[in-house]
C-alpha cells in the first residue's frame, strides 16, 4: 500500500479532487476507476440478481398478459419464448450471481449476453405477431428494457448501448415484418421512451452511487489524518508500525522507528501564542514528511509535538540519511525562536531505534527504545540526533542491556 507523504487536508486527495472536478462522463481517472469498479463489482451482485429475479417473474406476467391480448395460434409461440426460453435465461443469471459472490469473477459480458438474448425472444414473439398482422396492448420488450439496467448492475453506459440497440433492432424488425406505418410509429415511440427513461435513470443512480463512493474515501481520509498537520494520526501509527513490525520478523528485516521532538517548544508558545504555535508545528510536519521519500516510508504525527517516521526494511545509508535530513529540513525552515538555547530558530531532536525483530520480541519495547533515544537527545541539549540499535533477541519489554551503536550526531 503507499501512503501519501502530507496532503495537508482532504482537498489533496485523488477523490477529493475528482469530486471537485466531476465526472460528467461517468468516468473517474486512474487508478480511482480502477478501484471503483473493483470495489463495486461485487456490491452490485444483489441488484443484479434482483433484476434477473424480477425478468423471471416478468417472464410469468408476460405469458398470463399474452392469454389475454394474443390470437389463439400465437399462444404456443408464446408458450416457448415467455416459459421456454425467457424464464429460463432469467433464472440462469439468478444462478450466475451466486457463482460470481463465490468466486469474485466478473460477470458483466454474461449478464449483459443474458439480457439480450432474453430481449431477442421478446423481439421474436413481437415479430411474429407483426407478420400476422395483429397487435397488442403492451410489448414484451418494453417491460424488458425497463428492467435492463437492473440486470447490468446499474451501469449507464452498458444500459444505454444495450437498450438503444435493442430498440433500434426491434424498430426495424416489426417495420420489416410488415406491420403499418402508424403501428410502427407508436412502436417505436414506446420503446424509445423507455429507453430514454431508463438511460436517465441509470445515469442518476450511477452518479449517485460514485459520488457516495468518492465522499467516502475523502471521509476515511480524513478519520485517517491529524487535522492540524494532515499527517497520518496515533490510530494509523498504532496499525501501520504492527503490520511492519509482523512483516520485518517474517522477512527478518530491519525496521526503523523515528521520533522527532519540537526542542523547547514551550518557549515558542510563550512567546507567540498558540496560533503561532500551530502554524509552527504544520511547518514542521511538512519539513518532516517530506523527508520520507520511498513509496512506504510512513509519517505520522506521533502526539502534541512528536512526529514518528517509520521505515521498513531501509539499506543502512538511508537510514542514517534521514534523520539527519530531517533535522536540517526544519533548520531550513528558519522559523524564528529567540528563547531557544540552541539558536535563534526552531530546531528538532531525533530518537531513533533499529532493530532486526523476532517473533519472541516486543513491539511496545521497540518504541520505548525511540523514546529514550529521544530523551537522551533532549538531555544531551537537543538539536542532534541519538540512535540505539539493540540485537533482536532482547528486544523484550524493559530490557535493552544488548543496545549497541549508541551514537550521538550533533550537526
Amino acid at each position: 500500500m503507499r501512503f501519501p507523504l502530507v496532503p495537508s487536508d482532504a482537498h489533496d486527495t485523488p477523490a477529493a479532487r475528482q469530486l471537485a472536478h466531476g465526472f460528467r462522463q461517468l468516468e473517474f481517472s486512474e487508478p480511482l476507476e480502477s478501484e471503483f469498479r473493483k470495489t463495486f463489482r461485487l456490491k452490485l451482485l444483489p441488484w443484479v440478481r434482483g433484476g434477473f429475479a424480477v425478468l423471471a417473474v416478468l417472464a410469468l406476467l408476460l405469458w398470463i398478459a399474452d392469454q389475454l391480448q394474443l390470437e389463439t395460434a400465437l399462444l404456443p409461440l408464446s408458450a416457448l419464448l415467455r416459459l421456454g426460453t425467457m424464464l429460463p435465461l432469467a433464472l440462469l443469471g439468478i444462478g450466475i450471481t451466486f457463482v460470481a459472490a463465490r468466486t469474485q469473477s466478473p460477470i458483466a459480458r454474461w449478464t449483459t449476453i443474458l439480457l439480450v438474448a432474453i430481449a431477442v425472444t421478446a423481439i421474436l414473439l413481437d415479430w411474429y405477431v407483426a407478420r400476422a398482422g395483429s397487435t397488442f396492448v403492451f410489448s414484451g420488450l418494453a417491460a424488458v428494457l425497463i428492467v435492463g439496467p437492473l440486470a447490468l448492475g446499474l451501469r449507464f453506459w452498458p444500459a444505454v448501448d444495450t437498450a438503444g440497440a435493442l430498440a433500434l433492432a426491434a424498430i426495424a424488425t416489426v417495420a420489416f415484418a410488415g406491420w403499418p406505418a402508424n403501428q410502427v410509429v407508436i412502436y417505436a415511440l414506446v420503446l424509445l421512451t423507455v429507453v430514454a427513461g431508463g438511460a436517465a435513470a441509470s445515469y442518476a443512480i450511477e452518479h449517485a452511487i460514485r459520488v457516495a463512493w468518492l465522499e467516502s474515501l475523502v471521509i476515511g481520509h480524513l478519520g485517517e489524518r491529524d487535522g492540524l498537520t494532515g499527517l497520518f494520526n496515533r490510530r494509523m501509527f498504532d496499525g501501520f508500525i504492527g503490520r511492519v513490525w509482523e512483516q520485518s520478523i517474517e522477512d527478518k528485516s530491519l525496521i526503523v522507528l523515528m521520533l522527532v521532538d519540537v526542542d523547547n517548544f514551550r518557549r515558542y508558545n510563550d512567546r507567540f501564542g498558540l496560533q503561532a504555535g500551530d502554524e509552527c508545528i504544520r511547518r514542521v510536519a511538512g519539513a518532516v514528511a517530506a523527508c520520507a521519500l520511498r513509496p512506504l516510508d510512513f509519517c505520522a504525527r506521533y502526539s502534541g509535538i512528536q512526529f514518528a517516521i517509520v521505515l521498513a526494511n531501509p539499506d543502512r545509508l538511508y537510514a542514517e540519511e534521514v534523520p539527519r535530513r530531517v533535522r536540517q529540513a526544519v533548520a531550513e525552515l528558519e522559523i524564528p525562536h529567540p528563547d531557544s538555547p540552541n539558536g535563534r530558530d526552531v530546531t528538532v531532536s531525533v530518537g531513533v531505534a533499529l532493530t532486526v525483530p523476532r517473533a519472541i520480541d516486543s513491539r511496545e519495547a521497540f518504541i520505548e527504545l525511540a523514546q529514550l533515544a529521544l530523551r537522551e537527545a533532549h538531555e544531551q541539549g537537543g538539536d542532534r540526533v541519538q540512535a540505539k540499535e539493540s540485537e533482536s533477541s532482547l528486544v523484550q519489554t524493559g530490557m535493552f542491556t544488548a543496545e549497541v551503536a549508541l551514537e550521538a550526531t550533533p550537526q
